[in-house]
């Protein structure tokens, strides 16, 4: 199976291919959101905007010219920063939350006050995918992008197709278990099983910009399982043409190796 990405009108004018918000980052975890952003720049999206530390937006704005940087109150999400956070949600298409965000006590407050309000599509990774969400009201599929470990913390089972399968339709999910093959199952029990990757995309960051394609081609308005499919093949697919060419390899080179590689391979 092979999947192409969302049409655009020729007409369309900035703004009107996807506004994405990217919400992470924390002592621990500076690196991930910027990550994320750097995945959705180089699927598509118009504009991006990322919300992390104060102390590592200027990391932020040397990876790229185009992002819109908004500074988080403290060195961590807290329940101080949702006004500014909500009043941002209402110019988005989709949204990225959980790279990087850290374990607080605090930070697992807000980031459930926050879920509860939000209503655009969502990709939720790393430090998003705990318990405490699932029992939250959305109207929206919420896409979840864990590991086999996160899997299993989040819902206390292995990560097993029919478990998956249950979880996306009690739940109300598109997820995407990522491994050497990731298992795609919607709410619908629509499943597909991603074979393109490769070992070297095992390093640190790889998930992260998967999280940010996959919210890029939601603010496209691409379904989520449509989201999903294509943005693991085609992230799958650049891991496995750079191997050819290199033993070791960064999470930021695949992403900006993303658009060419995607492209020549539509």
């Amino acid at each position: 199976m092979k999947f192409s990405f969302p049409h655009h009108d020729p007409k369309s004018h900035k703004g009107q291919v996807g506004k994405i918000l990217i919400i992470g980052g924390s002592n621990q975890y500076y690196g991930a959101p910027i990550l994320t952003a750097l995945g959705a720049e180089n699927s598509g999206a118009d504009l991006i905007t990322l919300c992390l530390p104060a102390q590592y937006a200027a990391n932020a704005r040397n990876y790229s010219l185009n992002f819109f940087i908004h500074e988080l109150y403290s060195n961590y999400l807290s329940l101080s920063d949702l006004d500014i956070v909500a009043n941002l949600l209402l110019k988005q298409d989709s949204a990225v939350i959980g790279n990087g965000l850290g374990n607080k006590a605090a930070t697992k407050e807000a980031l459930v006050a926050l879920l509860s309000i939000i209503k655009i599509p969502i990709v939720l990774d790393a430090e998003a995918l705990i318990p405490e969400i699932l029992d939250i009201n959305h109207q929206n599929e919420w896409i979840i992008t864990p590991h086999k470990k996160e899997f299993e913390r989040m819902f206390n089972l292995t990560a097993t197709e029919t478990n998956i399968r249950k979880q996306a339709q009690k739940y109300n999910l598109t997820i995407i278990v990522k491994g050497a093959i990731d298992i795609i199952i919607d709410s619908l029990g629509q499943t597909y099983h991603n074979t393109t990757g490769c070992s070297i995309m095992r390093v640190g960051g790889t998930g992260d910009v998967l999280a940010g394609i996959i919210g890029s081609l939601i603010a496209q308005k691409a379904p989520p399982f449509q989201a999903c499919c294509t943005a693991a093949y085609y992230w799958g697919l650049v891991g496995e043409t750079l191997s050819k060419k290199r033993k070791f390899i960064t999470a930021k080179y695949m992403a900006e190796q993303f658009p060419c590689i995607a492209c020549n391979n539509l």
